[in-house]
């Protein structure tokens, strides 16, 4: 939550980028447990804002290069309208790799582990909508090579094909995901725990950081970035800067933990 405010409220490059680099560091230590699928998606996804806004915005002062009359991609190409784009763009793939580094740190069961008893059926409902998205793309990869190996289009002119038998798996695993609940006895009554799982000083850190990053974040002033007034962003305040670097401490404390590991082992 406190890395998507950062990716949303403010649109600074310079706090962009330094998010990014705290996402990609607490990501390093998990690399071998990633599929590079997700981060492929995500800079996919990063590059459509750019392209869409440098052909449908006209704005600007900077002008890259001018096209004929053309319908909709006609007219001036701004660079001003590349940096909004971009700004767009950086903040999705900042959400993608947010959720993808949640799905391969933490195991949702876990999560609903540690959950008060009130929150537990909201935690459980929001635990299997978060495993869906993954699962959903493992199965559209599946789907995907399946048909290249019968020799048939995996394009995007085969989409419509592809689409039926991915709703299809979908809605499939969604009913075994309520036989299982139903097999569980899930809301018939307490809930009872094979493995209890306690707070860690290493979980409290993460947290109390997490939560003073929301709060300044939220709080303290927003230096805005409109390329189409001013292209150069200007820099933001210190405080803010100490804020969003609060979000690395998830990397800082797995590479604490690795090197007193190696040093047991030594």
């Amino acid at each position: 939550m406190a890395a998507l405010a950062a990716a949303f409220i403010d649109r600074n490059p310079y706090v962009q980028a330094l998010l990014l680099l705290a996402v990609i560091n607490v990501y390093l230590p998990y690399r071998g447990r990633h599929p590079a699928g997700t981060w492929k998606f995500g800079l996919a996804l990063a590059i459509v804002p750019i392209v869409f806004s440098a052909a449908l915005s006209r704005f600007g002062r900077h002008v890259l290069f001018t096209l004929p009359p053309i319908p909709i991609i006609g007219g001036r190409w701004t660079l001003d309208a590349v940096a909004f784009g971009a700004s767009t763009g950086l903040a999705l793939l900042l959400t993608v790799a947010v959720f993808a580094i949640l799905q391969s740190t933490v195991r949702s069961a876990d999560v609903v582990a540690i959950l008060p008893r009130p929150l537990y059926r909201a935690g459980t409902t929001v635990a299997l909508a978060l495993a869906f998205a993954p699962k959903t793309l493992a199965a559209f990869q599946s789907i995907r090579e399946a048909r290249q190996l019968r020799g048939q289009r995996a394009g995007w002119r085969a989409a419509p094909a592809l689409l039926l038998p991915l709703l299809l798996t979908t809605l499939e695993r969604a009913l075994q995901y309520g036989e299982s609940l139903d097999a569980r006895g899930f809301g018939s009554g307490r809930r009872s725990r094979y493995r209890p799982f306690h707070w860690t000083a290493a979980d409290l850190m993460v947290v109390i950081a997490s939560l003073a990053a929301i709060v300044a974040i939220a709080l303290l002033p927003v230096v805005p970035y409109n390329p189409y007034v001013d292209l150069v962003p200007a820099a933001p305040n210190p405080d803010r800067l100490i804020a969003v670097g609060l979000l690395a401490v998830p990397a800082v404390i797995a590479s604490l933990l690795r090197v007193d590991h190696a040093h047991h082992h030594a």
